[in-house]
């Protein structure tokens, strides 16, 4: 017998839209399920192969956006996230949550100097500038010395 709550069972569920599958279960089942979604979350949004960016942007657009606003309803939730499916069993990864560490004050600077770039381009940005180009930048601005070195530390 397959597992209906495994992974793979719900992630066929997605990719196949099958808008059925949450109706086969039972009421154990459901509300087990209704309390890991985040995790299908996760897994839908990290497909391999060229339909990656697809399920990536709609997963994001349509199922990250107002999550908690649709916490009590779980089965509009599942078809929010099969809005992303194509039709045919995909290969999902496991999308760990980003850590929460400091933030790097040079890169919320960056931020505000390139605002075209994403926070991946920024820190590799960051990474390569030569300091004293950032500080003759940073000086130009008008900001004091003391300002520089902190967001150069």
């Amino acid at each position: 017998m397959v597992d209906k709550l495994s992974i793979a069972s719900e992630m066929r569920a997605i990719d196949t839209k099958d808008r059925n599958w949450y109706k086969t279960l039972n009421d154990e089942e459901r509300a087990k399920y209704d309390k890991q979604l985040w995790v299908q979350q996760r897994y839908a949004s990290s497909v391999q192969g060229s339909n990656a960016l697809q399920y990536l942007i709609l997963v994001n657009d349509y199922s990250n956006v107002n999550f908690n606003l649709l916490a009590k309803h779980p089965e509009l939730q599942l078809q929010c996230l099969q809005i992303a499916g194509i039709g045919k069993t995909q290969k999902h990864d496991w999308l760990p949550p980003g850590k929460r560490g400091k933030k790097n004050k040079l890169v919320e600077w960056l931020v505000k100097q390139y605002p075209e770039c994403n926070n991946e381009e920024l820190e590799i940005i960051a990474a390569q500038s030569d300091k004293k180009e950032l500080r003759d930048t940073m000086e130009q601005q008008g900001m004091s010395k003391k300002e520089i070195k902190e967001l150069l530390k």
